[in-house]
């Protein structure tokens, strides 16, 4: 018999289908409860069945073996029904993928419900084969190849309570599965439906596997891909931690951002990671979803591509009404349906002491202090700068234009050359403003331009009196976590 281990938070929850494996789960789980804690021990484990509205007569079946068995067992069990076939074609889903949906939303119901901290399933080696073999023929990487995690966060729908997953019997073959319910004379019920070929998985299961153990040997591919999967979570993790550290993402007002130099310039191991990492915080963030899936190999390359471009406001979309947009030198995650900002308005217009809404994405604020204050660092902040007390109010801001020049140590230099020395992104350019000192003309003459040069004769105080102005720049679309 091969080991068993009880997980270390109770109470927990069986999913129980009534099948051979999760009927051996439950009887290993009691079992080993009532060795431990002696007939308490049946208090601290629940069963769950969900009649899924496919087969008809077997899985009224089912439900009544379900029943039979955890009165037997003095086993609480939880009943619940769900028309999938009509779920899956709302949803437009297939009914596979639409059952388990239904089935964990009911599972973390219960467990909500009940307050249960813990979620046993009973994949076994031969699920994990089959997983693993899938995606090998999708073209999945190193991530894919991991399998079935024998433990994992179950998400919970906004539920922040701590719940987990785990899967005791994932060392388990079908056949040591088998062989135990025979040992124990423990009775099961068998799908119809996992007999049929008509999808993948069953395909995979019936014709592939017993091919593969014909060449290897009777289990053999079941370990093998279990070895391959536990070394492939190992490499995975290591690899996720060095991108997170090595290419974090940082903050701005468009929300979470990776370097692009950075991105190109690492391993695109690594960088893949990251991207994968902002696309997943992005999906939370801007409640698209989880955030639990990754991006396939088709979209991180082309992310990577887009980042290699470099070209500023190019983009491409991605799953969950995203789209990755390269904007002012980092790659961003961001909705499709982000509106466009408008641009500042052409009219220049007075800045005195407070401040002053310039446009929908640009404020400016003008502080008078007696101390000398520092410049004011914060993700939202494009730039700040400390000017003398005695700088002229109120100010004239307004757009670039053609031919701007500003006098900048002793030279005057055009401020397009400028903007192109410091690397300033095309489509901030017309966006910030250029902050002149009022001389009785609309334009007034440069004084700052943010980030990028300051007018000579204005230099940094540095102590008494001063005058700071700072630049803030909005978001174009709120976060979840900001509303």
């Amino acid at each position: 018999m091969l080991p068993f281990t009880l997980p270390p938070s109770l109470p927990c929850l069986v999913a129980f289908s009534g099948g051979a494996d999760s009927r051996l789960l439950l009887e290993l789980t009691v079992r080993a409860l009532v060795e431990r804690h002696g007939e308490e021990g049946r208090s601290m484990v629940l069963a769950a069945h969900l009649h899924h509205g496919i087969r008809g007569v077997e899985a009224d079946r089912d439900l009544e073996f379900c029943q039979k068995v955890c009165k037997e067992l003095g086993v609480e069990l939880i009943c619940d029904r769900a028309d999938v076939p009509a779920l899956a074609d709302q949803w437009g889903e297939s009914l596979e993928t639409a059952a388990r949906r239904v089935r964990y939303g009911f599972l973390r119901r219960v467990m909500a419900r009940r307050g249960i901290p813990t979620l046993l399933t009973a994949h076994h080696a031969d699920d994990n084969l089959e997983t693993v073999l899938e995606r090998l023929l999708r073209g999945s990487g190193t991530r894919g190849m991991g399998g079935i995690p024998p433990t994992r966060p179950l998400e919970s729908n906004g539920d922040t309570s701590a719940v987990t997953l785990y899967r005791p019997l994932l060392e388990w073959t079908r056949r040591d599965i088998l062989s135990a319910c025979a040992e124990w004379g423990l009775d099961f019920v068998t799908d119809s439906t996992n007999l049929e070929d008509d999808c993948l998985r069953n395909r995979i299961r019936h014709t592939v596997i017993p091919a593969l153990e014909e060449i290897a040997g009777r289990d053999a591919p079941q370990r093998a891909a279990s070895r391959l999967s536990r070394i492939s979570r190992e490499d995975e993790d290591f690899l996720n931690a060095m991108a997170e550290t090595t290419l974090p993402p940082t903050p701005s007002p468009w929300g979470n951002g990776l370097s692009v130099n950075e991105l190109t310039a690492r391993h695109p191991a690594l960088s893949k990671r990251a991207i994968s990492a902002l696309y997943r915080g992005a999906r939370r963030d801007y409640d698209r979803g989880s955030g639990s899936e990754t991006l396939s190999t088709v979209h991180l390359e082309a992310l990577l591509d887009l980042c290699r471009k470099g070209v500023p406001e190019s983009c491409t979309p991605l799953p969950c009404g995203l789209e990755g947009r390269i904007r002012e030198g980092r790659l961003y995650v961001i909705p499709t349906d982000t509106p466009d900002v408008p641009l500042p308005p052409d009219e220049p217009m007075l800045l005195g002491e407070g401040v002053l809404r310039w446009s929908e994405d640009v404020t400016v604020t003008v502080e008078k202090a007696d101390l000398l204050l520092e410049p004011k660092q914060d993700a939202a902040v494009y730039a700040s700068a400390i000017f003398p007390p005695d700088l002229p109010l109120p100010l004239t801001v307004r757009k670039r234009q053609a031919g701007d020049t500003i006098l900048s140590h002793g030279m005057t230099k055009k401020l397009k050359k400028l903007l192109n020395e410091k690397d300033i992104a095309l489509y901030i350019r017309d966006r910030l403003p250029l902050i002149c000192l009022s001389d009785g003309s609309p334009e007034g003459i440069p004084l700052w331009y943010p980030s990028v040069a300051f007018r000579d004769g204005y230099p940094s105080p540095t102590e008494g009196p001063c005058i700071r102005i700072t630049v803030y720049r909005s978001p174009l679309a709120p976060r979840k976590n900001d509303l």
